[in-house]
């Protein structure tokens, strides 16, 4: 296989169409249909069903690109052991980046990141749970930061980093309030989820990874929620609480210093992890593992500071 034609063809099979595919890799539609059928007789079989904006991999496309992204990540392997071996180390990396958690993290170590690896460079992503394991799988995205309670892969490897509590939010001024430990005290409460059946609430949005915990919480409740309505901004959760028009299940990260709203453990204890998630095929660089050192350093500090 010619390196050159593997990176067209996946291309192709990334962006479903020839046109897109040649303006991602700046050559002409013309010279990479060529390369497309050229490879095509040479394979005596299509490698795609053409249609006119959406292309979709035969049997044989399938056998191609998966052999394609082995022989790809081979590659990169065995550049990323050499570079290792000699201490050069001056390859980038793609890293995704859980949203509003995962970009701070990375701005607060970055700087001594590039100072202990001067020559390797991130190019960084905030994306989703979901999207970054199916980007791991598809040889898109060589590192991921994410949150997760279940669905993991696996074909895909999970670096701890820590644990988290998924706190019960309550407006100030609901009764059950009172009930909340006093802030700064360093322990939260225990409430019984039972106790919020006939409130209304803000829920992440169902293909979340938070909103698969909270909802098994529920379930062990014995009850559905009356959801008011559903989001994709978890750092917009506490506001909704805090105007007292709601209750919500929240990630204990975005319940540090906020105001009007009243904290607690839930009964079940509901909790999700913070994992970096690479594939199994892939080879783990020193940069990468001087990242994924430096991150979690960076949440043993975090949470250090407010342990219960």
């Amino acid at each position: 296989m010619d390196l050159k034609q593997i990176e067209y063809i996946l291309k192709i099979a990334e962006m479903k169409n020839v046109s897109q595919a040649s303006k991602e890799l700046f050559i002409s539609q013309s010279a990479l249909n060529q390369q497309l059928l050229k490879l095509e007789k040479e394979l005596g079989a299509p490698l795609f069903f053409r249609d006119r904006n959406n292309w979709e991999l035969t049997p044989t496309g399938e056998l191609y690109v998966k052999g394609a992204r082995e022989i790809l990540q081979i590659k990169k392997n065995t550049y990323n052991q050499i570079e290792d071996e000699l201490g050069t180390a001056r390859r980038a990396f793609s890293l995704g980046l859980a949203a509003g958690r995962g970009i701070r993290m990375f701005a607060s170590i970055y700087p001594q990141f590039m100072e202990r690896c001067p020559q390797t460079s991130i190019s960084p992503i905030e994306i989703g749970t979901y999207e970054q394991q199916e980007l791991i799988e598809a040889g898109r995205l060589d590192l991921g930061f994410l949150t997760i309670g279940s669905g993991k892969r696996a074909n895909l490897k999970y670096i701890h980093v820590c644990s988290e509590d998924l706190l019960a939010a309550l407006p100030e001024k609901h009764p059950l309030a009172m009930e909340a430990a006093a802030k700064g005290a360093g322990k939260y409460s225990e409430l019984d989820l039972k106790l919020l059946k006939d409130e209304n609430f803000v829920l992440m949005f169902p293909k979340s990874s938070c909103r698969a915990v909270t909802d098994q919480a529920f379930r062990e409740a014995g009850f559905e929620p009356k959801i008011l309505f559903e989001t994709s901004s978890a750092a917009s959760v506490p506001s909704f609480v805090a105007a007292g028009i709601c209750c919500a299940i929240i990630p204990r990260y975005y319940a540090r210093d906020q105001k009007g709203i009243a904290l607690f453990y839930l009964k079940s204890r509901p909790r999700w992890e913070m994992d970096f998630c690479y594939s199994r095929r892939s080879y783990l660089s020193r940069p990468l593992q001087t990242f994924i050192q430096m991150s979690g350093e960076y949440w043993r500090t975090y949470y250090g500071a407010d342990e219960s």
